[in-house]
């Protein structure tokens, strides 16, 4: 039987970098992916900054997998 992956969480947020040291198992990259767009969410009030802002995501080699973009949030009206 085929272990789960682990995927590492690093997030960068207004080009302050937060090292992920435990990360997390997902069944796939997909699943992975959608929690690093997860995570974008849930921080996007605190996001001044959106081009030096995304989640980097590697696996347990350490190898950078993916990343997600923080979308840049709208004015408040």
């Amino acid at each position: 039987m085929e272990s789960m992956p682990k995927y590492f969480f690093n997030i960068v947020l207004n080009g302050q970098p937060t090292v992920d040291g435990r990360g997390q198992i997902f069944p796939d990259e997909s699943a992975a992916r959608a929690h690093a767009g997860h995570l974008t969410l849930l921080l996007a009030d605190r996001c001044r900054d959106p081009i030096n802002s995304f989640v980097a995501v590697s696996g347990m080699d350490g190898c950078l997998v993916f990343k997600v973009a923080f979308q840049p949030s709208e004015p408040q009206a």
